[in-house]
């Protein structure tokens, strides 16, 4: 049995050795910082065009924070905090139930910034 496993192993092993390099990605290069300064933007811009939403614009106003408000903070992000909320809105359901929830957290976490920049 432990023979059979042993060579069972070693042919897995051989095999994803052939294999794997194939199946990564080998474009890898580096990338400029007018690109790296485009997708910041685009990622910020993102995040104003979901705010710019009509039921995002009722429920900031429905929490006390107005359309001006959230602009400013959404230019204050940093990098990371851009990408993270605009990943947030890449994964949001085009429509269904989920939609408020997911609406919701976004907003909770501008908020959430928000005040802990405000603190500071």
């Amino acid at each position: 049995m432990t023979a059979f496993f042993k060579r069972f192993i070693c042919r897995l092993v051989i095999l994803s050795s052939i294999v794997l390099p194939y199946s990564a990605n080998t474009q890898a290069a580096m990338i400029g910082t007018g690109q790296a300064i485009a997708n910041v933007e685009a990622q910020r811009a993102k995040v104003k065009d979901f705010l710019a939403r009509a039921d995002a614009q009722r429920k900031l106003a429905a929490l006390g924070v107005g359309a001006a408000a959230a602009g400013e903070r959404v230019n204050a992000l940093t990098d990371d905090e851009a990408q993270l909320i605009a990943g947030r809105i890449d994964t949001l359901p085009a429509g269904g139930v989920g939609t408020e929830v997911a609406l919701a957290i976004i907003l909770i976490l501008l908020l959430f910034i928000f005040l802990v920049d405000r603190r500071r």
